[in-house]
């Protein structure tokens, strides 16, 4: 391409990882955003041009534009111009199928550890010297601050994102699912349709491989409904990750009779902080991670199952996954204050918020309490998860809770971080103002040495955090 390709939203998780791999291959790269941001500033340190007024960006010599769900009707207008200048616009997905498409992918797809799970596999295959190509969704060390990167190995390694149904344009010939939970209802609006996009995500009746957590309840509906009449490509191969007694269940004896041998099981179980596992022609295996948590270990055992599929022995995979880098904002600890930890995790959803407090529980046992100081966020999740979200919180010791970040989304009538309260199964909770300085003055009130603050959501609840920890009083 001579022009520059222009990236709307330049500064979100995704679209900046796309950017980087665009700058990669020494593309021009011309950006907009309406904020500046760690992330914006690093790419234009890379090369990249970025406006934070989308009307005073020239369309003239643009080969082509990429843009995310998140551009909306708000710029209409410019999208009107680009089309009426036969401007090429691809949606970020379609994008990143043209970076990769010299590649054999494998993609990971679920409602939780979409992001965790595509690191562990990046970093076994980048471990072993494979190079591959990465977008991840997170900030991890393994990318260096850049979300994404083009490797010249065989394999390419992305998440495939849900939110929005573009997912379902990922071809991948490996693909991998960790859980199906009630997420981005409000693009879905019933289940059943949820679990329609993530059964054509699999493609039963292509040619391929298909990694399976069959233990989630989730997965489990949609094998048990939805293969019963379903065509297996005999190219097809499915590995199910499940615990021993489920192979007595009736809906894995009819997977079994469908596919024989196109049906790879790994059996496993799991011991205090270790996971063992038998995998086809190899004897007992363990996996144990450096972060506490039953998900983490499950998840692990998925990527390590992908990373057989490229030819990865589970047995070095494991020993890779025993130092697994982890990703910023999963569990990350962002210091000490007065003897109290300060965790940053990014859990947003019940089924993610029960696991990270359930697991930190565990880790403190007798040591000291958990205090969670919980953002809830967008007004659309709020209202539709209310109840599952309360009753999640209602797990820890102590709670605060902080207005709703809005991500963007128009206010909800009736929708309030105080609209949890009917449904709190917990005494000792607060609600907060949204003001650092003034939430903080309670916040320190409520903390003794030996606790954990664990500030938990997907919008800026780690500023929280960070400004505890400047505080030297």
């Amino acid at each position: 391409m001579k022009g520059p390709i222009l990236f709307l939203g330049i500064g979100g998780s995704g679209m900046s990882s796309l950017a980087h791999m665009a700058l990669d291959l020494k593309l021009s790269v011309l950006g907009y955003d309406k904020k500046n941001s760690e992330t914006t500033r690093y790419l234009q340190e890379r090369g990249a041009t970025i406006q934070n007024n989308i009307e005073q960006i020239p369309l003239e010599g643009i080969e082509m534009v990429v843009y995310s769900s998140a551009i909306n009707d708000k710029h209409k207008q410019v999208f009107d111009e680009i089309k009426n200048k036969n401007i090429p616009l691809k949606h970020r997905s379609e994008f990143m199928h043209l970076l990769v498409s010299n590649q054999k992918s494998i993609s990971v797809a679920g409602s939780h550890g979409k992001t965790s799970t595509t690191t562990m596999v990046s970093q076994i295959l980048t471990e072993l010297g494979m190079d591959p190509t990465i977008m991840i969704g997170g900030d991890t060390s393994l990318l260096e601050k850049r979300g994404g990167k083009i490797g010249g190995g065989k394999f390419a390694v992305y998440e495939s994102d849900e939110s929005d149904g573009t997912f379902l344009g990922h071809k991948a010939s490996i693909r991998l699912l960790t859980n199906i939970d009630n997420d981005h209802l409000d693009y879905y609006k019933t289940r059943e349709r949820l679990e329609d996009a993530f059964f054509e995500y699999i493609s039963f009746g292509t040619a391929g491989d298909a990694v399976l957590f069959a233990n989630d309840p989730g997965i489990r509906d949609v094998l048990i409904h939805k293969t019963k009449d379903i065509h297996f490509s005999p190219d097809f191969h499915l590995y199910l990750c499940m615990e021993k007694k489920d192979k007595e269940s009736d809906w894995y004896h009819s997977l079994e009779s469908k596919l024989g041998n196109q049906l790879i099981v790994i059996l496993y179980q799991i011991k205090e902080d270790v996971l063992e596992f038998d995998f086809p022609g190899f004897t007992s295996l363990t996996l144990q991670l450096p972060y506490p948590g039953v998900h983490y270990l499950t998840n692990g055992l998925v990527a390590l199952v992908g990373a057989f599929i490229a030819g990865v022995s589970p047995e070095v995979a494991a020993g890779i996954l025993s130092r697994y880098i982890g990703v910023k904002r999963r569990q990350e600890i962002l210091g000490i204050w007065n003897g109290v930890t300060v965790m940053d995790d990014y859990g947003h959803h019940p089924t993610e918020i029960a696991m990270v407090i359930r697991s930190l529980k565990n880790k403190l046992k007798s040591n000291g309490r958990l205090v969670v100081l919980f953002q809830p966020h967008r007004y659309t999740r709020t209202q539709l998860l209310l109840k599952e979200l309360a009753e999640s919180l209602s797990l820890a010791e102590h709670l605060m809770i902080l207005p709703i970040y809005s991500a963007g989304e128009p206010s909800i009538p009736g929708i309030t971080h105080e609209s949890f309260l009917p449904f709190l199964e917990i005494k000792n909770v607060e609600f907060l103002k949204g003001e650092i300085d003034l939430d903080l003055i309670s916040i320190k009130s409520k903390l003794k040495k030996g606790d954990m603050l664990l500030c938990l959501g997907a919008g800026n609840v780690r500023d929280w955090g960070l400004q505890l920890l400047e505080d030297k009083s």
